[in-house]
């Protein structure tokens, strides 16, 4: 590319949501879904992290259970585009590109040319009990190509373990992440699985673990989830909620504006101190506190239209919810001067009906020109050198998980449903009159 020439971008536009092991309210996520932008011009690319996107027993079984919670989100898409474009009817603004979950995380890819979207790949890991997925990540990689121009992506959709003294816990998920997410290519049933969930794609046995890792070398890299690293290791005391906790009205001067508060994020600190998300920035975190909210009126309100913020008394303030990314690597500017990666907006949206965290958005240009292959002095990059290496049982042992997932899955569903119970009923009614049946059948 000529030094003159301007380099084209992909505008992306990723949401990160806890969505409280609830369906979400779609009117009302779609009233704010793209609020976090700095124009009413749509992203080319939209990624949402989801993260508790339904019950336990749902979201452990899977596929056609959690379909209805999926729906919801991709009506709530298109609603949202019709908003912020002024349309009222017509065909859907966004095709989705790729719908996964490992257990009750996930992840959702729309684009609005799907033509422009080649080489899908996924992965799962689980960092819960015995590594099922009621913690976990899960990741979608492909190739956008515009114009003749292309550039490959890798997004993680994460959830780690909670409570504010896990500090460590939540490092070694990371570490199990980072070993365990291992990239399968669904090229082949791309179009077939668009909306797919749950399902494993099919091993990448023909290229190297490290191109099958989450930190490829010629691949921009982007994490976003419930990484729950909070402002403390201790419950905040009785007294704390009226005389520490922020609130609208504290002036960037007070002692309990919110900015105080990220002095003590578990996040920033672990990643400075290169114990966890290794190589990751992140913009500047200008907006509130995340978690964890009353579920209570006002929903749906700016921070600027906000009196008071309806903190949870148990929990201090903290900023769980996070985007992270891999910038620019070094031998990529060497070659292309002008690539920049560049951060638009990084924001939290207003608190949802169904939710005690807040979505956070981050609005991103990424450089529509392809990674090189690094050279041997660029070492420091975790592209070059991840922190861990792949764990070879990564298969073997996500495989097993997945039939944990679906014996606990389907027990909880049965016994703390009242679907599940009438439907274990139905069944144990059916198997005694067949039991019956057959003993008359026997003594005629």
């Amino acid at each position: 590319m000529a030094p003159d020439m301007p380099i084209p971008a992909l505008r992306l536009y990723i949401v990160t949501f806890n969505c409280g092991l609830l369906p979400i309210n779609t009117e009302a996520f779609a009233s704010q879904l793209f609020s976090g932008l700095t124009s009413s011009k749509l992203p080319d690319v939209l990624v949402l992290s989801l993260q508790e996107i339904a019950p336990i027993p749902q979201s452990l079984i899977g596929g056609s259970f959690l379909i209805p919670f999926f729906e919801r989100i991709y009506h709530a898409v298109q609603k949202g585009a019709r908003k912020v474009s002024n349309a009222t009817d017509g065909p859907p603004i966004y095709s989705p590109v790729s719908t996964r979950n490992l257990g009750l995380t996930g992840i959702m890819v729309f684009t609005k040319r799907p033509e422009a979207i080649s080489d899908i790949e996924t992965a799962s890991v689980g960092v819960g009990m015995a590594e099922m997925g009621n913690k976990g990540a899960v990741g979608v990689r492909f190739t956008y190509q515009d114009s003749g121009s292309s550039t490959e992506l890798t997004f993680v959709a994460a959830h780690l373990a909670a409570m504010e003294s896990e500090v460590r816990r939540r490092n070694e998920d990371w570490e199990n992440i980072v070993r365990g997410l291992v990239f399968s290519s669904t090229t082949a049933e791309s179009k077939q699985n668009a909306r797919a969930i749950s399902d494993e794609g099919l091993p990448l046995l023909s290229i190297s673990p490290r191109d099958a890792s989450i930190f490829k070398p010629t691949s921009h890299l982007f994490l976003a989830g419930d990484l729950n690293y909070r402002t403390s290791k201790l419950a905040p005391a009785p007294s704390d909620h009226n005389d520490s906790f922020p609130q609208p009205y504290h002036s960037p001067l007070s002692p309990n504006h919110f900015s105080n508060l990220f002095k003590d994020d578990q996040l920033n600190q672990e990643r400075l101190a290169g114990r966890t998300c290794h190589g990751l920035t992140e913009a500047a975190v200008t907006f509130p506190p995340t978690y964890k909210y009353s579920i209570k009126e006002p929903f749906l309100t700016s921070d600027e239209d906000l009196a008071h913020w309806n903190w949870a008394q148990h929990r201090w303030p903290s900023w769980c919810d996070r985007i992270l990314y891999l910038d620019i690597p070094s031998w990529l500017s060497r070659v292309e001067p002008q690539a920049k990666l560049i951060t638009h907006k990084y924001s939290a949206l207003p608190l949802q009906p169904t939710s005690d965290h807040r979505p956070v958005s981050l609005e991103v240009s990424v450089p529509l020109v392809p990674i090189p292959s690094p050279d041997d002095e660029d070492g420091d990059d975790p592209r070059v050198n991840p922190p861990f290496d792949i764990n070879i049982n990564w298969k073997r042992q996500r495989d097993r998980a997945r039939i944990l997932e679906i014996i606990v899955g389907f027990s909880m569903y049965f016994t703390t449903t009242w679907e599940g119970g009438g439907v274990l009923i139905a069944m144990i009614a059916g198997a005694v009159g067949s039991y019956f049946a057959f003993r008359a059948m026997l003594d005629v």
